[in-house]
């Protein structure tokens, strides 16, 4: 009999979350014109019906980190390489000016140049390196330094805030970028060493090299992120939990004193995450998860390709929501796949019958 108590109090102490399930720019307008005619065939009737049921709320255009901020409940975007910086180094220091310097491919296109990110060029780790020593040596006298995270990023910390207004890396990748070069009293300078930088990294071994093997220059860098943080607009969030690999999101996740975990490949695989996390997990009030293969994939794929990750997530995540709504395993869903609106739903928006589910062509 005191068995029995027990385990009905455990179950009703433990908390009923609330869940985001985001998918930056999934659901972009301009590519659901664009795949119009194929929508019109596909069938996904959990995405219709739970989009149909829910609130919707307009989601005004935002950028990465303030859409993660927004979504994690913080009063506003924070510095974004002083975030990242945040879980890249040991020694991290909230005190100083950070920049995010990124290795980077620029393609000659008429009168522009375009940028395409690091990441879609197979940096190795030692050509990353070697790059970044060369840089290292190259601007001594400046006092600028480089500071290794990973091939792909590259940081700057500055005693001194800089007088500078930078483009993130994710708004300029595979678009021109002559408008978008960095702008304030410190703007001239900042263009000086790009232009330094293109320089030395086309005559270095290790683009020679590449240039050999016919692989994709790195001959250039992109500077963004700048600022210091603002330690006092963190809020603190611990029964929180950030699912996802993003650096931004896992800096939050640490500054906030958030749990963070990799981003799940499906529902169950979400569930069966937390079983691991217990008893920590019971506690948790408010689950972000980013489906990360998926957002991080969105740019390189074909539309049959993002048809299929319509279905999949259909499947492997919408299906399964729709049914822990139903049961009252989750106390709310807010579901923000890049559209011009959020959609929220608790348990008893699914019982709506008389909201038609929404034409995919319409959505």
């Amino acid at each position: 009999m005191t068995h029995t108590k027990s385990v009905k109090t455990a179950q009703s102490e433990k908390t009923v979350p609330a869940v985001t399930l985001w998918v930056p720019d999934f659901l972009n307008p301009l590519r659901i014109k664009e795949a119009s005619d194929a929508l019109s065939s596909l069938k996904l009737p959990v995405l219709q019906t739970l989009l149909a049921k829910a609130d919707r709320f307009e989601a005004k255009p935002q950028s990465l980190d303030e859409q993660a901020s927004y979504l994690f409940h913080q009063p506003k975007a924070l510095a974004k390489a002083a975030i990242m910086a945040s879980v890249a180094f040991e020694d991290y220091d909230p005190s100083v000016f950070w920049l995010r310097v990124d290795p980077v491919q620029m393609i000659a296109d008429r009168d522009s140049l375009v940028l395409i990110p690091g990441a879609d060029i197979g940096i190795s780790e030692a050509e990353s390196r070697a790059l970044l020593e060369a840089f290292n040596q190259h601007f001594v006298q400046d006092q600028v330094v480089l500071e290794y995270a990973s091939a792909t990023a590259w940081y700057m910390r500055i005693k001194q805030a800089v007088d500078i207004k930078t483009h993130s890396i994710e708004s300029v990748a595979y678009q021109p970028v002559n408008e978008r070069y960095p702008s304030g009293n410190a703007a001239s300078y900042w263009r000086q060493l790009l232009n330094e930088t293109q320089m030395l990294f086309y005559t270095h071994p290790v683009n020679e090299s590449r240039r050999e093997q016919g692989y994709p220059e790195i001959n250039s860098v992109w500077v963004w992120g700048e600022g210091i943080l603002d330690q006092s607009a963190v809020v603190t969030r611990k029964e929180a939990m950030i699912w996802s690999e993003e650096p931004y999101l896992k800096g939050l996740a640490k500054l906030s004193k958030a749990q963070q975990s990799p981003s799940p490949q499906s529902y169950q695989a979400w569930l069966d995450a937390q079983a691991l996390l217990e008893p920590s997990s019971a506690q948790i009030k408010h689950h972000l998860i980013r489906l990360d293969s998926l957002s991080d994939s969105l740019d390189l794929m074909q539309q049959s390709d993002w048809l299929s990750a319509l279905q999949i997530l259909e499947e492997e995540w919408l299906k399964p929501l729709q049914q822990a709504l139903k049961n009252q395993q989750i106390g709310s869903l807010l579901l923000d796949f890049g559209s011009h609106y959020r959609y929220h739903l608790k348990p008893g928006h699914v019982r709506r019958f008389w909201r038609l589910k929404i034409p995919l062509s319409q959505l």
